[in-house]
């Protein structure tokens, strides 16, 4: 089967765990783990240990709320959980909710997440050598001399994907990562026009070959017969995406501009109904696949065109979780072997 990975989403960790269990018996390549209700390490502990060979990714660990180190550290243990299927994928996250929620300045988010990269790899790299790792950078300043993590790691080298929506962000995975993670609302046309060039200049400065490097990206995707139900259990996902700046280039690349100012006003009043009325048909369509099992194979294809590994994405913002699960089935059932 083509390779295709899905993101883990359950009322419960038992439900993650089951749930990755399911996909590994279905053949898919990888799960991912989301970070907001629940932290994506812990729930890929679980799958870890419900599975025995299905790769382990977070989508994404929130880098700025964590030390280099906490997080190289939390990465070595899952990889040793694991046995070795961990994929390290880091977001910066955005500036309202780094700020506000965790208390923690933003920054120049660009030029910080190509230091933390740079720290995790050394870290991780190095720590079980007692050879101090020593880092001097503008949001980072480092050095472990008398530390030495007594366990060697399972691997001399996590693969680390960055997230990333902007240009400047694409660009530092290309020039920092070994992969990309997609959002969510990358659109087929923002992947063509925004994100392949900007990951080609980033592989270009960083003089890495291209073929070694892997693009990814999450999609939601809505299987069902009953179209009007799938299409406003979509609709409600991209509603809450639409009310993050950080999301959005690729609403403006679509000219989306008046349709998401609308759904913010309605957030901010706590009117979840008219956010998820005033996402469009047209924004479905771009965002998001929905239809029966045959449109959405043939829609996913076009997203293979681009990049290498579809991750995808049950509807799961302001939907019961039973219809979660339904469409998580659906998933598994289409695109498994």
């Amino acid at each position: 089967m083509k390779p295709v990975g899905i993101i883990l989403d359950g009322e419960t960790i038992s439900d993650i765990a089951l749930l990755a269990r399911s996909a590994e018996e279905a053949g898919f390549d990888s799960v991912w783990a989301t970070e907001l209700y629940r932290t994506s390490f812990l729930q890929l502990a679980a799958a870890a240990q419900a599975t025995s060979g299905i790769k382990l990714g977070t989508a994404v660990a929130l880098a700025f709320v964590r030390s280099p180190l906490v997080t190289s550290l939390t990465a070595l243990d899952l990889d040793e959980i694991s046995n070795g299927r961990l994929i390290l994928g880091l977001g910066s996250g955005a500036k309202r909710t780094n700020e506000m929620w965790h208390g923690i300045p933003h920054g120049k988010p660009v030029t910080r997440i190509r230091e933390y990269i740079e720290a995790v790899r050394l870290i991780t790299g190095s720590v079980h050598t007692g050879n101090p790792v020593e880092y001097n950078g503008e949001y980072y300043k480092i050095n472990t001399r008398g530390y030495r993590r007594p366990f060697k790691p399972v691997r001399d080298r996590i693969p680390i994907y960055l997230a990333g929506v902007g240009s400047l962000m694409c660009r530092a995975a290309g020039e920092a990562a070994d992969g990309y993670l997609g959002h969510v609302v990358c659109s087929l046309r923002y992947l063509r026009e925004v994100v392949a060039g900007n990951l080609k200049a980033g592989l270009t400065n960083s003089g890495r070959n291209p073929g070694e490097f892997k693009t990814a990206s999450i999609i939601t995707c809505a299987i069902s017969n009953d179209r009007k139900r799938a299409m406003h259990a979509a609709r409600a996902t991209i509603a809450f995406y639409a009310t993050v700046r950080t999301y959005e280039p690729p609403f403006r690349l679509h000219g989306f501009e008046n349709e998401t100012g609308m759904i913010r006003d309605a957030f901010f009043d706590g009117d979840t109904a008219s956010m998820i009325k005033y996402v469009t048909d047209d924004m479905v369509g771009t965002f998001a696949v929905v239809g029966d099992a045959g449109e959405c194979r043939k829609k996913i294809d076009e997203y293979r065109e681009l990049i290498d590994l579809p991750v995808l994405s049950a509807p799961h913002y302001y939907i019961d979780f039973e219809e979660v699960s339904e469409y998580q089935r659906s998933i598994l059932e289409v695109f498994g072997r």
